[in-house]
């Protein structure tokens, strides 16, 4: 609306200094069709070890001078140590899923150096109206995006290795993106949000409805619109356990200084300070909750398990509560947290939404089975192997959204299955009037027919569109499903 008033201030302004006739165009935008599709990228390569158990050095300001007594309070933790039962059960499973996260996380080293050689990419172009093939195996090499924003190609996240990138390798942020590598081990989910990137559009308070929907929503900020939109720069949401909303990690940053932050949390958060920064403990939360609340370094808030977080971290200290900074070595993942953003680019646009999901929950049948089961419907497909990673990006341009990221598999021959697939599903879905139907009632016929896939060794990466009028349907479908 903005945009139109001050096109039309122009033709006024225009009007009254040259009183010759013109003709006016006004570009619109047609919400129902969705933006052209961008170019399928090569990944970068990707070798994995083991994410470190050891702690890193801090990379913060200065900590405040200790106060005199504080060799006496580091003796006493700021968090009881010793974990109650259910936290007990926790750890015990994660460490269960340790093995499985590890391969969730990355892939093998030999096969991702053999594509560091340089063999070539297959592409499998599945998005005209014609059939015909819409990528290329050095799509995206022009972008001018540096490459290190994607984790294995020089994010310096821990747990990866850099090696030579595959021809046409990945530039659009996101592609290649992997969250869960600067997380906690064992996390199997999680999701970055830009709002810097929505801020000003419709799609910011539609993600804020979204998120106002989910438990932790309320825990933290109360039953009142916190307008963490205008308020967050950054929000990244994690778990080990998705069933589980005690197992949550958030990661918040903002411009706000702490006391706006205090006001904003409410006086459910009692606050200290401790070695690892400002400590924030919880008045209430959810049965068996133990979360807490951490400020590593002005800006940055986590709530998470004390467990993540470490005693270090969480024992007591001096100094003032509105600078206290850490002033000791943190956990891997704690340690380079601040670098998540990477994932999603480093300049003014880019993805608005990252997300990265580590294969089929444990419990599931597609776990035990490593295939999911598709329903038998004429589609000349009947399961696909279920990948180890999948990761998607979102990015926000003026006729809706683009759609990047990869999918991992554990060998070669998976991720070939699926590129294979993918052609004969889209060919039966879109040659039938009636899944046709359903794919446009379910707002997703356009990414099905904008969709193209590439191939290096054992990765696939994907890129497609959805239009404003889908995105708005989804977000709502996915509102309700979370708070019917």
């Amino acid at each position: 609306m903005l945009a139109h008033g001050l096109v039309a201030l122009a033709i006024v302004i225009g009007i009254g200094v040259d009183s010759t006739p013109r003709a006016h165009q006004i570009e619109t935008v047609d919400i129902e069709l969705a933006p052209p599709p961008p170019p399928v990228e090569a990944l970068p390569a990707e070798t994995a070890k083991p994410i470190a158990k050891g702690a890193e050095p801090v990379a913060a300001a200065p900590a405040p001078k200790p106060a005199a007594d504080e060799a006496a309070l580091g003796a006493d933790a700021g968090i009881d140590a010793a974990p109650p039962a259910d936290a007990a059960r926790r750890i015990a499973r994660k460490a269960d899923a340790a093995e499985d996260v590890a391969m969730l996380s990355v892939v093998g080293g030999e096969r991702d150096a053999d594509a560091g050689s340089g063999s070539a990419t297959e592409v499998a172009g599945i998005g005209s109206a014609d059939g015909s093939a819409t990528g290329s195996a050095d799509a995206g090499s022009g972008s001018g995006v540096p490459a290190a924003v994607a984790v294995g190609s020089g994010s310096g996240a821990p747990g990866m290795d850099d090696e030579p990138a595959v021809a046409g390798a990945a530039t659009s942020p996101g592609t290649a993106a992997n969250l869960l590598a600067y997380l906690p081990t064992g996390h199997v989910l999680a999701v970055l949000v830009r709002f810097d990137r929505l801020r000003g559009t419709e799609w910011a308070p539609r993600t804020e409805a979204l998120f106002q929907a989910m438990p932790d929503y309320a825990g933290l900020f109360g039953a009142r619109d916190a307008d963490i939109a205008d308020k967050l720069d950054m929000l990244a949401i994690s778990t080990p356990e998705p069933r589980d909303v005690t197992a949550t990690t958030l990661v918040m940053h903002t411009q706000l200084a702490r006391p706006a932050i205090r006001t904003l949390l409410g006086g459910n958060v009692t606050w200290s300070t401790a070695r690892g920064g400002a400590l924030g403990t919880r008045a209430a939360g959810f049965a068996g909750d133990r979360r807490v609340v951490l400020s590593p370094w002005r800006g940055w808030y986590l709530l998470a398990q004390p467990d993540d977080l470490g005693a270090d971290a969480l024992a007591k200290s001096g100094g003032d509560v509105d600078t206290r900074e850490a002033s000791v070595q943190l956990p891997a993942w704690l340690a380079q947290i601040r670098s998540i953003a990477t994932e999603s680019g480093d300049d003014v646009k880019g993805p608005a939404l990252v997300m990265t999901i580590g294969g089929a929950p444990l419990h599931s049948r597609a776990a035990r089975t490593g295939r999911v089961r598709l329903p038998d419907v004429g589609l000349g497909v009947d399961s696909l192997p279920v990948p180890q990673r999948l990761s998607l990006a979102m990015e926000l341009v003026p006729q809706g959204w683009l759609l990047r990221g990869n999918i991992v598999f554990a060998s070669e021959a998976e991720a070939a299955e699926l590129a294979s697939s993918i052609g004969q599903l889209q060919q039966s879905l879109l040659g039938s009037r009636l899944l046709s139907a359903l794919l446009a009632k379910q707002h997703v016929l356009a990414v099905v027919k904008n969709l193209s896939v590439a191939r290096a060794g054992a990765r696939i990466s994907y890129a497609t569109s959805m239009s404003i009028a889908d995105a708005r349907a989804v977000l709502t479908a996915a509102k309700d499903a979370l708070h019917p």
